[in-house]
């Protein structure tokens, strides 16, 4: 049985909190529910969430909606991350400005407030969610393809030793037998240090990437 996904809904309102939480839930989805800015950042950190539905004023008397802060948050920390606002404000500035800034997908007025529409919003949004991972881990999975095509056809032994000395990898504790090209390039995607390798491969020969 695939896991469930999971949707972070960050609202104040407890009604609104038991009204949206028990419509997730009842799709199949793991809602967690969460009243204010801090506890937000809190469980972002913690978990991983496939969506996050934001009312953009949590605290009436803060100078700026905590709402557009935690988009703020969302877009430079887990960036990528879908977010749906359902909001009882209707400023169509702040809205306008969510989207062109924010990964914000869709926008719910409470005062509007569809059941349907909101579920179709939700399945809308993580059905792309889900696209775009598809898509970038076949990215991935091509482009280190060519990676490992061009260090096994374009580089000789000698030029191997070469890359991993301006790499500073220790050539000779890499494992495998005649297959120092493939563990150059699984070290390098097991450290993180795969943009490097390709900055190098470029540099020494520029017409195989």
């Amino acid at each position: 049985m695939p896991n469930r996904q999971a949707i972070l809904v960050v609202e104040d309102d407890s009604r609104w909190q038991s009204i949206l939480k028990e419509l997730l839930q009842d799709e199949g989805y793991e809602a967690t529910v969460i009243a204010d800015y801090q506890d937000c950042r809190q469980a972002l950190q913690e978990h991983i969430f496939d969506l996050v539905i934001i009312d953009l004023q949590l605290d009436e008397s803060a100078p700026m909606w905590d709402g557009e802060r935690l988009l703020d948050h969302i877009s430079r920390r887990y960036p990528g991350t879908p977010c749906i606002v359902v909001s009882g404000q209707g400023d169509i500035r702040i809205v306008r400005d969510a989207f062109k800034q924010h990964s914000v997908v869709d926008y719910i007025a409470k005062d509007r407030f569809d059941i349907l529409a909101f579920i179709t919003a939700v399945k809308t949004a993580l059905a792309q969610d889900r696209t775009d991972r598809v898509r970038e881990e076949l990215a991935t999975t091509v482009a280190l393809a060519a990676v490992r095509r061009a260090l096994e056809e374009g580089f000789g032994l000698e030029e191997i030793k070469d890359l991993c000395f301006d790499l500073a990898i220790d050539f000779d504790n890499l494992p495998g037998e005649g297959k120092k090209a493939r563990e150059v390039l699984a070290y390098c995607q097991r450290y993180g240090r795969l943009e490097e390798l390709v900055a190098n491969v470029t540099r020494l020969r520029p017409g195989l990437l």
